[in-house]
């Protein structure tokens, strides 16, 4: 078994890490830097370790297990103290995967992935706002002048859409959902479209100040006239899933969902 470990940036050690460690070492489980030699990737942090060790897995179909030791983190199921236990659980087979969709994202002659979102957004706080006209499969959804769009699929609705004011879509739907960033009409709301239709962009600014953003990990300008078309796609990140553990679950214990105000 050979692992390779993706840990936040300013995380300590713990007591839990270090116990982590000790656990590999006692098992023998080699520790490796490249994805291309692992049988499967440990992210130690948040969802913005996640969504780094979810670009690498593209480059290989093997199961991440994520420990949360951040600050929020909707698809790090497994908590620091149970890291070891489900680890073992996995060296026996003993174990659930829950796969979660990438968004496949076409600029140009270029394809990326996004796991949570594709943002298309004006550039800064003195930029104009965007025009952007959303099609569906070549026929118009709506035309949204606001400070951007954020298309996200059903693991990004419970981040930055849904800060946006979109809504919480279950993961297992093969769906979509468009919320405008600051829309100029206060009846511009939220859609969820279905998965298997491609969305394309016609975007106008009177600065041409557009940009692109992907997960918050890939960022570019963007011109008026590129071609960038997005749809969901069949590539997905296999998460390990600890017992006794579900997506309500995680929505109650995260969002506070249900509890009294």
């Amino acid at each position: 078994m050979k692992i390779k470990i993706i840990k936040k940036d300013d995380l300590k050690d713990s007591h839990y890490l270090k116990v982590f460690y000790s656990y590999l070492e006692e098992k023998k489980i080699e520790i490796v830097y490249k994805t291309e030699e692992c049988d499967l990737i440990v992210t130690f942090g948040g969802d913005g370790t996640i969504l780094a060790a979810a670009q690498q897995v593209l480059a290989k179909d093997i199961p991440v297990l994520a420990v949360h030791m951040g600050s929020l983190g909707y698809l790090a199921y497994t908590r620091d103290s149970e890291a070891v236990y489900v680890l073992d659980k996995f060296l026996n087979n003993d174990y659930e995967i829950e796969e979660r969709r990438f968004l496949e994202v076409r600029h140009n002659e270029k394809t990326h992935y996004a796991l949570n979102e594709l943002v298309i957004a004006k550039g800064g706080i003195k930029s104009t706002l965007l025009s952007v006209n959303v099609y569906a499969n070549n026929t118009l959804i709506n035309k949204y002048r606001a400070d951007g769009i954020i298309v996200a699929t059903p693991t990004g609705s419970t981040a930055y859409s849904l800060s946006a004011g979109g809504p919480i879509v279950h993961p297992g739907l093969n769906s979509v959902s468009l919320t405008p960033l600051a829309p100029q009409s206060l009846n511009a709301r939220p859609i969820i479209v279905d998965g298997k239709e491609v969305l394309s962009f016609k975007l106008d600014s009177r600065d041409n100040d557009i940009h692109l953003n992907i997960d918050g990990q890939i960022h570019f300008k963007v011109n008026k006239d590129d071609k960038i078309e997005t749809r969901l796609s069949d590539k997905v990140v296999k998460l390990i899933k600890p017992e006794n553990r579900d997506y309500f679950m995680i929505l109650r214990e995260k969002l506070k969902w249900g509890d009294s105000i």
